[in-house]
C-alpha cells in the first residue's frame, strides 16, 4: 500500500514532539508502522516503544512490525505490570474476579480497623451489605488513581492536604472533567458522609481531604506492602515509583534505554494515564509521538479527556507538530461527507478536511421510520435476515446508544436461529434480574398462587434486594399463615409489628402500594401489560445504582425495550417465556463456548456505540435515532452542559462511521399511541435524513 501525502509527512517528520490527528477509516495504524520503520530504516539501533490502548490493537502493530526487536509494544498496563515486577515487587499479585469481593474485607482489614478510621469504615465493612461495601470502596480507591491523585504526596498535615488536592481539583477542572470527579465524590459521600451530600463544593472537598484521603492513602501503602493489588495499579505503582525517581534525577539508561515513545488512542488517555506518559517521557528524555482523534474522543465516562490530544503543548510543556491524515479508505464519499458535516458542529476540536478513497462510490444510506416499536424492531429483524440470505460475507452491526436496547434482538435472533456476537457485560441473561423476569412470568401463568410464589413477588416488589436469611423467614411467615392474594396485606402489616426484621419494611404505605401493584400484576391481560407492570410498579425491576455494581440490569434496566416487541406475543405467555428461556440458553452456550448456536465468526454484531471504535463492518444499523437516545438527554434542555452535547454527537459520529457500504438508521415515530417522537437531532445535522 502506498503512503499518502499527509502519512509521508508524518513519517519522515524529525521533530521530537508529534501530534498525529487520524479521523476514522484514515490509516492510522499502517502509518504508525511505517513510521517506526523509518526510524529504524535511518539508525537500526534505534528504541521504539509503542503503547496501544487494546491487547489486539497491541498484537496487530507487533506482527506488522515483523515482531522486529527493536519495536516493543504493549498496553499502559502489561508495561506497568512488567516495570512493577522488576523495579518495584518481586513476585506481585493481581486481585481480580471473584477475589475484590473480599479484598477489603481482609487484605485492607488493618487499615479500616484502624481507630482513625473505625467509626466510619468498620460498621460498613462489619454488617450485612458488607460485601457490596468492601467492592465500592475497592471501586472508589481505583477512582481516585485514575483520576490522578498520589498517595505519596499527602502528608498527615491536613492544611498541606488540602491545598495539594485543591491544585489537582483545579487541573480536574482545567481538563473538563469535574463532573465526572463529582460523582467519584458523591459516591464516597454516600459511603461515609450523607449528611455532606446537600452543602456546597468547598465543605464537600474538606470532608474529603479529612475523612477520605488519609483513609485512602494507608490503603494504597497497604496494597503496596503486601503486594496485592488491583488492575488499575499496574500503572498506578509504576507511575508513583517514577515520580519518585524522577524527583531524585535518577534516569535510566542501558536496556532500559528508550528512543522514541508512541501512544496510540491518545484521545482515550485518564489523567492517571497521561503522568505515566509524561513520567516514562521525562526519565528516558525520548521523543514523544500522540496519535488520536480528537473527534473519536467517547471515553469521558471513565476519565479520559479530549482536552489532552487537542493541548497537549499545556499538558507536556513542549511544542508539538501536527499531521493529519485526510483521506479516508473505509467509507464512501456520501458517508464521509455526511459524518463530518455533523462533527464540524462540535466547537471544542481540530478542524479537518477528509476525503474518501474507498473503492465504493456512494454507500446505501437509508432512514427507516416505522410507526411503533413493535414495527421498527420486525423491519431490523427483517433487514438483517435480507443481508444473510444474499450469500455474500458482509459483517453486521447493530449498533445502539444505551447496552438494553439490544435485549430484543437477541431474543428474536435466537428465536430466528440467526447466531450473533454479544459482548458477556452486554448479555442480560446473566443477571439475576432475568432470573426474577422468567420467575414472574412463571407465576403469571399459574391460576392460584402459593406462599413460595407470594414470597417471590414480595421481594420482587422492594427496590432492594431481600437477603436469603430474610426471605427465607418471609417464607415460612406466609406459609404459617396460610397466605393467599386476599390475605396478604394483613399479614405482612401484622410482620412490620411483630417480626424486628420487617418493622422498617412491612409499613402501612409500603403494603397498600403492593397490594395495588399485586392486583394489577393480576389482572394484566397480556404480556405487554404484564411487563408494563413490572416496570412501573415492582422496585425490582426498576433501576438501581446500588444494586447495579452486582447486576447490571439495574444500571439502565431493558424492561423497556422489551415492551417495544411484547405486544406481538398478546396473550401467550407461553410464547415469550419460550423464547426468552431459548436466549438464555444461548448465552449460556457462548458462556460455555458451546457450538450448536454460535458459528466461528458471527456476521452479526450486537453491540453499543462504545464497543466498536477502531472497527468496520459492511453494514451498519444504527438504533433508536430519536431525540432522548441520540443524544441520551432531551436535546432542547437548557441545563445540559455544551461539552456533554458534543461528546453524545462524536458517539454518534463514531457510530455511523463504521459503515464500509450501508448505513441504515432507524427511528420508531411513536413509542406509544399519545407519545410521539423526535428524530435525533444528529440525524438532521448530517443531512442523514437526506
Amino acid at each position: 500500500m502506498a503512503m499518502t501525502k499527509a502519512q509521508m509527512s508524518f513519517v519522515n517528520s524529525k521533530e521530537a514532539f508529534i501530534r498525529l490527528l487520524a479521523p476514522a477509516g484514515c490509516g492510522k495504524t499502517f502509518s504508525i508502522v511505517e513510521k517506526a520503520k523509518k526510524l529504524f530504516s535511518d539508525n537500526p539501533k534505534v528504541k521504539i516503544s509503542i503503547f496501544t490502548f487494546t491487547r489486539n490493537a497491541a498484537e496487530e502493530i507487533r506482527t506488522r512490525c515483523d515482531n522486529d526487536t527493536c519495536v516493543t509494544v504493549h498496553t499502559l498496563n502489561s508495561w506497568g505490570n512488567n516495570y512493577i515486577k522488576a523495579n518495584v515487587l518481586r513476585n506481585p499479585r493481581i486481585v481480580s474476579g471473584k477475589d475484590t469481593k473480599w479484598y477489603v474485607l481482609n487484605t485492607l482489614q488493618p487499615i479500616w480497623t484502624k481507630a482513625a478510621y473505625s467509626d466510619k469504615y468498620e460498621p460498613l465493612l462489619t454488617k450485612r451489605a458488607r460485601v457490596h461495601n468492601s467492592e465500592k470502596i475497592l471501586e472508589l480507591i481505583d477512582e481516585f488513581k485514575n483520576i490522578g491523585f498520589k498517595h505519596t504526596d499527602f502528608s498527615r498535615n491536613f492544611s498541606k492536604n488540602m491545598e495539594i488536592y485543591k491544585e489537582h481539583v483545579q487541573f480536574i477542572k482545567r481538563v473538563s472533567l469535574y463532573r465526572y470527579y463529582s460523582a467519584i465524590m458523591r459516591q464516597v459521600l454516600l459511603l461515609i458522609g450523607k449528611k455532606e451530600l446537600d452543602k456546597p463544593d468547598d465543605r464537600k472537598h474538606e470532608y474529603i481531604v479529612r475523612h477520605w484521603i488519609p483513609f485512602w492513602c494507608d490503603c494504597c501503602e497497604q496494597m503496596l506492602g503486601t503486594g496485592q493489588y488491583t488492575f488499575d495499579d499496574q500503572k498506578y505503582f509504576a507511575n508513583v515509583d517514577l515520580a519518585q525517581k524522577i524527583r531524585k534525577k535518577q534516569k535510566r539508561t542501558g536496556a532500559a534505554k528508550i528512543d522514541y515513545i508512541f501512544i496510540d488512542e491518545f484521545q482515550d488517555t485518564s489523567p492517571l494515564d497521561l503522568q505515566l506518559i509524561s513520567n516514562l517521557q521525562q526519565i528516558t528524555g525520548a521523543s514523544l509521538v500522540i496519535v488520536g482523534d480528537d473527534d473519536q474522543a467517547i471515553y469521558e465516562f471513565r476519565g479520559a479527556s479530549p482536552y489532552f490530544i487537542l493541548h497537549p503543548e499545556k499538558i507536556f510543556g513542549a511544542k508539538f507538530k501536527t499531521f493529519v491524515l485526510d483521506e479516508n479508505f473505509r467509507s464512501p464519499a456520501n458517508i464521509v461527507e455526511k459524518s463530518m458535516k455533523l462533527i464540524k458542529n462540535n466547537q471544542n476540536r481540530v478542524d479537518k478536511n477528509v476525503v474518501a478513497k474507498s473503492s465504493v462510490a456512494q454507500a446505501e444510506i437509508q432512514l427507516k421510520e416505522y410507526d411503533g416499536a413493535e414495527n421498527m424492531v420486525d423491519a431490523i429483524i427483517q433487514d438483517i435476515k435480507a443481508t444473510l440470505a444474499n450469500n455474500s460475507d458482509e459483517t453486521v452491526a447493530v449498533l445502539s446508544r444505551k447496552k438494553s436496547a439490544l435485549l430484543p434482538y437477541q431474543i428474536l435472533l435466537t428465536k430466528e436461529n440467526i447466531s450473533y456476537s454479544v459482548s458477556d457485560d452486554l448479555a442480560f441473561f446473566y443477571t439475576s434480574a432475568a432470573a426474577n423476569l422468567n420467575r414472574a412470568m412463571d407465576i403469571k401463568r399459574k391460576s392460584k398462587l402459593g406462599p413460595g410464589d407470594l414470597t417471590d413477588l414480595v421481594c420482587m416488589f422492594s427496590k432492594n434486594e431481600f437477603y436469603k436469611e430474610a426471605r427465607d423467614t418471609l417464607y415460612r411467615a406466609l406459609n404459617a399463615n396460610y397466605a393467599t392474594i386476599d390475605n396478604i396485606d394483613k399479614i405482612l402489616l401484622f410482620l412490620g409489628e411483630k417480626q424486628p426484621r420487617f418493622e422498617k419494611v412491612f409499613l402501612r404505605d409500603y403494603v397498600v402500594d403492593f397490594h395495588v401493584a399485586l392486583d394489577k400484576f393480576m389482572k394484566a391481560e397480556n404480556v405487554y401489560d404484564t411487563l408494563a407492570v413490572l416496570l412501573g410498579c415492582f422496585g425490582g425491576f426498576q433501576q438501581n445504582y446500588n444494586r447495579s455494581l452486582e447486576d447490571l440490569y439495574y444500571k439502565d434496566p431493558p424492561l423497556a425495550s422489551l415492551l417495544s416487541f411484547a405486544a406481538k406475543y398478546d396473550k401467550d405467555f407461553d410464547g415469550f417465556v419460550d423464547d426468552f428461556n431459548r436466549a438464555i440458553d444461548r448465552a449460556a452456550c457462548s458462556a460455555d463456548n458451546d457450538n450448536i448456536l454460535i458459528e466461528e465468526k458471527p456476521r452479526i454484531i450486537l453491540s453499543t456505540a462504545l464497543r466498536v471504535k477502531g472497527q468496520e463492518f459492511g453494514k451498519v444499523i444504527v438504533l433508536d435515532c430519536i431525540d432522548g437516545i441520540w443524544p441520551c438527554f432531551p436535546s432542547n434542555t437548557s441545563i445540559v452542559p455544551p461539552e456533554e452535547v458534543e461528546a453524545e454527537r462524536r458517539l454518534f459520529y463514531v457510530a455511523t462511521t463504521r459503515a464500509k457500504k450501508y448505513l441504515h438508521l432507524y427511528r420508531s415515530v411513536n413509542i406509544a399511541e399519545d407519545m410521539q417522537t423526535q428524530i435525533s437531532p444528529f440525524v438532521i445535522e448530517g443531512d442523514f435524513n437526506k
